[in-house]
């Protein structure tokens, strides 16, 4: 796989693709809430691969029915293409997303079957993903063209204006427009803004809090079939007070263990770890699921004994009771992650990650990335690119029922990480190269 590593890339074309009808003037002003002010604009990048044989187009064909149906589904979600005022704010001005066609270099075979990050780097503008851009769309997508006919659609959606099931609804809208324009049915988007979170009485953050760290970021890819799942549920079950445990929470458990040990490793000594994870608040807050904004809560699960006592089946118990007091909490006026912002806000810190010893672990299983089709099949293969920090886990479900986990450490605690006997049990690591 050497011969692979560095692939030439050349840019065919780069261009803005504005809304297809202007934005009102009455909706100029996005304002942003006290939770949206305080991420950067990092991108979260997504990339979907789609092989030849189910693509009966040319890729002038793509590029076109792409940047058409762009533009349509930019009009609904038109705060994407605007740009940042200030911290702030959104001006709707119909600026555009930006839209990059590339050629690479190699086949698509050989991202399918392996985790080559040097490959998957240039399926996005170089720097993008994860970054904290202060400058350009809020949307930035690429078509990349394999030298086989396969491709792969990426799309660098902005954290500023809204979380992952946001930046989810608008991938998944623009591949059903895509694919079917004359049946599809229009979304009612709910742009919450400030009505939630408001800024603080003591005025909106002027900056933002919450910054990506890529140094030393080591990204590997593992497969958790749905048999080692069902596997790693009934030993939870079967161990613990906890008769219903999700694949989320025995793999969320399992990646964490094995993370506090692999630091272990490093360190000598074992150190009082916590895993932080994000809770989406819709359904708490009674809005719907096409709520555009960033919405949620954390939900720590702290473990400050020795490692002996740090079982799967126990922090999948301490994980659930973390949960059920964050649903019983008020978390419009009493939010957890509100609380820390503040806090950060009156010590004039940035968040760069969840502190020394703290494993963010995100997952997406419940945003079908896997079946989001353009019109020529389900992706192949769904991706995630490497960074945010180096102690996170980003979860998604695959095409064959299971999970997938891309998991981000430091180069020291990911070669200890990947050699782990018991998560290599329940899990396949995708080879890198």
């Amino acid at each position: 796989m050497e011969s692979i590593a560095h692939p030439l890339v050349s840019i065919i074309s780069e261009k803005l693709i504005k809304p297809s009808s202007p934005t009102c003037p009455t909706k100029r002003w996005h304002k942003l809430s006290l939770i949206d002010q305080a991420f950067s604009n990092s991108y979260i990048p997504f990339s979907l691969f789609y092989t030849k044989d189910a693509i009966s187009k040319n890729n002038t064909q793509i590029s076109q029915l792409l940047e058409e149906s762009l533009s349509k589904i930019l009009s609904i979600y038109y705060p994407y293409a605007g740009r940042l005022k200030d911290n702030t704010t959104v001006d709707c001005n119909d600026a555009g997303a930006e839209f990059v066609q590339v050629r690479i270099d190699c086949l698509i075979s050989e991202t399918l079957n392996w985790h080559n990050t040097a490959i998957e780097d240039l399926l996005f503008p170089q720097g993008l993903p994860w970054s904290n851009c202060t400058t350009g769309g809020l949307v930035v997508v690429q078509l990349t063209y394999f030298n086989c006919g396969g491709i792969a659609i990426s799309m660098c959606i902005s954290h500023k204006i809204g979380d992952g099931c946001s930046g989810y609804n608008l991938f998944r809208d623009w591949s059903e427009i895509t694919s079917d324009p004359n049946n599809f049915s229009i979304p009612s988007l709910h742009y919450v803004e400030q009505s939630v979170f408001p800024p603080p009485s003591s005025g909106p953050f002027l900056s933002p809090l919450f910054m990506s760290n890529k140094h030393d970021c080591v990204q590997r890819r593992y497969i958790f079939s749905n048999e080692k799942l069902l596997n790693l549920k009934n030993t939870v079950a079967a161990e613990s007070e906890v008769q219903n445990p999700t694949r989320t929470e025995v793999v969320s458990a399992l990646i964490f263990k094995c993370a506090v040990r692999a630091a272990k490793a490093r360190s000598g000594i074992f150190q009082p770890s916590s895993m932080v994870q994000a809770v989406d608040l819709r359904a708490q807050v009674g809005l719907p699921p096409n709520a555009i904004g960033n919405l949620l809560t954390i939900c720590p699960t702290s473990i400050t004994n020795n490692e002996e006592s740090m079982t799967i089946s126990k922090l999948v118990s301490e994980m659930r009771k973390s949960k059920e007091l964050v649903y019983k909490r008020d978390n419009i006026n009493d939010n957890m992650f509100v609380a820390l912002l503040l806090e950060l806000a009156k010590s004039k810190q940035e968040y760069h990650d969840n502190g020394p010893n703290a494993y963010q672990i995100t997952s997406l299983v419940k945003f079908a990335l896997h079946e989001i089709d353009f019109g020529w099949g389900k992706p192949t293969k769904v991706s995630i690119a490497n960074g945010l920090n180096n102690k996170l886990a980003i979860l998604m479900g695959n095409q064959s029922g299971g999970l997938d986990a891309f998991v981000t450490l430091t180069e020291h605690d990911m070669s200890v990480f990947e050699r782990d006997t018991e998560l290599l049990e329940f899990a396949s690591i995708v080879p890198s190269c």
